[in-house]
């Protein structure tokens, strides 16, 4: 009789394993959209657009000098440049510039943690700051954007 039960219990489990070795999901047709990369949380140095937009912008000596007013993407979604609002003493003047004139720091009012009871927060890490490394001398001397086609 237990022979009978083991017996039946290993063909149980053959069983049981061809059947989910059956189940495995099939090649994915031609034309047929891949399975999304679903994103849970942002990874460290990535932010938020939202968070970008009207944005304080720094010159490289931590002073305000304008504000970040939108962003120009190509027709594949990538970043083109950072369309900003200057303010510091040169006029107002809308300007767009390629992200490569631009340096994003973790804000250095965040980069400790929040105690929360008795837990332990670190900081966002979409609390960046926006440091545009142009010298003013050139803004003042830049063609102003204009996204009226």
């Amino acid at each position: 009789m237990t022979k009978n039960l083991i017996a039946a219990g290993l063909l149980g489990s053959a069983l049981l394993a061809s059947a989910a070795l059956a189940q495995t999901s099939p090649a994915p047709q031609p034309g047929t959209p891949a399975p999304a990369n679903f994103m849970t949380r942002l990874e460290q140095g990535q932010m938020l657009a939202s968070r970008l937009m009207d944005a304080d912008l720094m010159g490289t000596d931590n002073k305000d000098i304008g504000d970040v007013e939108d962003v120009v993407l190509d027709r594949n979604g990538g970043v083109v440049a950072l369309v900003v609002d200057i303010d510091d003493g040169i006029g107002d003047r809308t300007l767009a510039l390629p992200l490569s004139a631009f340096q994003m720091n973790a804000d250095a009012a965040t980069t400790g943690s929040l105690q929360s009871g008795t837990t332990s927060a670190a900081r966002r890490d979409d609390d960046m700051r926006i440091v545009l490394t142009v010298p003013v001398d050139q803004l003042k001397s830049a063609p102003e954007f204009d996204d009226d086609d």
